[in-house]
């Protein structure tokens, strides 16, 4: 079989990342995706609150 035609692996293989996604949390008004030490959202402009976890 010629090896252009051999199905190709990926070297390295995506994985969740758990961190990245506890890193955000939505905003009340908008519904966007914020970091969670954000004080304000950029969307809306609304404010947030930090929550202790």
């Amino acid at each position: 079989m010629a090896r252009h035609r051999t199905p190709r692996r990926p070297l390295f293989r995506r994985r969740r990342d758990d961190l990245l996604e506890r890193s955000f949390r939505p905003c009340p008004a908008c519904s966007h995706d914020v970091h969670v030490f954000a004080d304000v959202c950029r969307h809306c402009g609304g404010g947030l609150e930090l929550r202790a976890s």
